[in-house]
């Protein structure tokens, strides 16, 4: 009589064999590990996101054919200089154009004050400064600040400025609107009129 052959482990009746259990794995883990497994395809996820922000933020604002609102103001060429002392700042005013330092501030919303000079060259790229005394602001009205910034981020700075004569001033290149309390439609007015309407629009 014939002896019969030993089996191997994983070879009894209705049970695939070991390698056969290994093609078995899922065909969704399998397209992960093609990929480089999930640490890859995070990154990749990452870059994909990081690259439409950027794109986002190349995008141009759109430009206004409304007349300029808010008070005209005379200002100097927009000449680089090094300091703040060389620069045309009136008193209880923020400055709306002139001689300002070589760089510029980022839009955004700000606790603290932020540079004179910084903040005029960015005017001068056509973003909206809207600045505020806090000793002068009503309850509530730095919640309507925040929102007209954060509606028009690309095109807005939203700072402190403990100097300023009015509670709120928005400033664009050579205009100023000055209010005693957060008027949002004056204020989104002001930031649909006027930005990008300036020597160096759109730059960001």
């Amino acid at each position: 009589m014939a002896q019969q052959r030993g089996r191997r482990p994983g070879d009894a009746d209705g049970g695939p064999p070991a390698s056969g259990r290994q093609r078995g794995r899922s065909g969704w883990r399998a397209t992960v590990e093609s990929w480089g497994g999930f640490t890859v395809i995070g990154v990749i996820a990452a870059a994909v996101i990081a690259l439409g922000a950027l794109v986002w933020i190349s995008l141009p604002s759109s430009v206004s054919e409304d007349s300029l609102f808010g008070e005209a103001i005379t200002i100097g060429p927009g000449t680089h200089v090094n300091s703040l002392d060389q620069m045309e700042i009136v008193a209880g005013r923020p400055p709306v154009g002139g001689p300002h330092l070589p760089r510029w501030q980022a839009t955004g919303i700000y606790d603290e004050p932020v540079s004179d000079g910084l903040a005029v060259h960015a005017l001068e790229h056509g973003v909206i400064w809207i600045s505020y005394n806090p000793l002068l602001l009503a309850d509530g009205d730095l919640e309507t600040l925040k929102s007209v910034a954060g509606d028009s981020s690309r095109d807005v700075i939203l700072s402190p400025r403990p100097q300023n004569a009015t509670a709120i001033a928005a400033a664009s290149w050579g205009r100023l609107l000055t209010l005693d309390n957060a008027d949002r439609d004056q204020l989104q007015r002001f930031v649909n009129t006027n930005r990008n309407r300036s020597p160096e629009p759109n730059v960001r």
